[in-house]
């Protein structure tokens, strides 16, 4: 894992300017997300069996479509406080899969589902199939810069710092909590030793 800070027209860039690669994945590298670590539901819902976390396959803005298994349209890019609240009005207008407790995941969670032997994007795709290799929200504030947010891009693994006025894709995850922990020091020598 590589930390990055990136501010302006650069942390635009990570959403805006996307281009469309195909995935590449290390087969030389054990595959830390294989398939068989989830329960896929047909609902458009996947359980983390190692996490036990219920995660929506597909990203805010894109719709689940079962017949295809797949997640059909463009996800939508918010800013942090936005993000927040929309995973709220969404609990507010009847939620999705029979539950109405969706939120943002922290930096941990959202680590977790990070397939780090791949990229473009770097998730498992059979999982969350669609999924843009773009910049994704976490819950988790830094707490020496009040007005930034980490962040995971999807496209390079990178965690970055970025300001909550940024505009990033946002997926949504329930059930328990992983502990809210700062990534450690870039000089870690393996970042999957992290969601351990």
């Amino acid at each position: 894992m590589k930390r990055i800070v990136l501010t302006g027209l650069a942390a635009a860039f990570l959403v805006v300017g996307v281009t469309v690669r195909a995935q590449t994945c290390d087969p030389q590298t054990l595959d830390d997300a294989p398939t068989s670590r989830y329960q896929l539901h047909a609902d458009g819902t996947a359980r983390d069996l190692r996490t036990g976390l219920m995660w929506m396959r597909c990203a805010m803005g894109q719709t689940w479509n079962a017949g295809s298994k797949s997640c059909e349209g463009v996800a939508t890019a918010y800013t942090w406080q936005d993000a927040l609240q929309a995973a709220q009005s969404f609990n507010q207008d009847s939620g999705f899969a029979g539950h109405t407790d969706w939120r943002v995941p922290n930096l941990r969670e959202l680590m977790s589902i990070e397939r780090y032997h791949c990229s473009d994007p770097a998730i498992n795709l059979e999982v969350f199939p669609n999924t843009p290799s773009v910049v994704f929200w976490s819950s988790t504030p830094l707490e020496t810069f009040p007005t930034e947010v980490w962040t995971l891009n999807f496209g390079t693994s990178h965690v970055v710092e970025l300001s909550m006025q940024s505009q990033f894709a946002l997926r949504l995850v329930r059930s328990g909590a992983w502990p809210n922990v700062i990534p450690p020091p870039a000089t870690a020598p393996d970042a999957a030793t992290m969601v351990n």
